[in-house]
């Protein structure tokens, strides 16, 4: 379910944190954000964005960041094994990230 009210991609932290006992802190919180950045620069999901619902979006939006979090595996090894081997974990991150893409890809298509 993606949230009608996104919250800042820098509460994805303190989210997941408090939700599942971990202890990621700011540098954690840069991980997410360069994947993000890099997400949104990828022509194809901007397309995705541009032509379909969020639900749709975060079928594709999964893929790409699964992708992404394997190339940068040796980044944050332990944020990656958490989202590889955790599906809650990875449902929680993946619906928080593809929000905030989505609504600043959409963002960008009507300015």
């Amino acid at each position: 379910m993606v949230r009608k009210d996104p919250i800042a991609l820098s509460r994805l932290i303190d989210a997941v944190n408090e939700r599942f006992g971990t202890d990621f802190n700011q540098a954690d919180q840069l991980f997410f954000d360069q994947i993000v950045e890099v997400a949104l620069s990828d022509e194809g999901l901007r397309q995705v964005a541009a032509v379909n619902p969020s639900d749709k979006f975060e079928i594709v939006f999964h893929t790409l960041i699964e992708t992404l979090f394997v190339e940068r595996m040796d980044q944050n090894e332990e944020i990656f094994v958490r989202f590889m081997n955790a599906p809650a974990f990875q449902k929680v991150v993946t619906t928080w990230m593809a929000s905030q893409a989505y609504e600043r890809l959409r963002r960008d298509l009507t300015a």
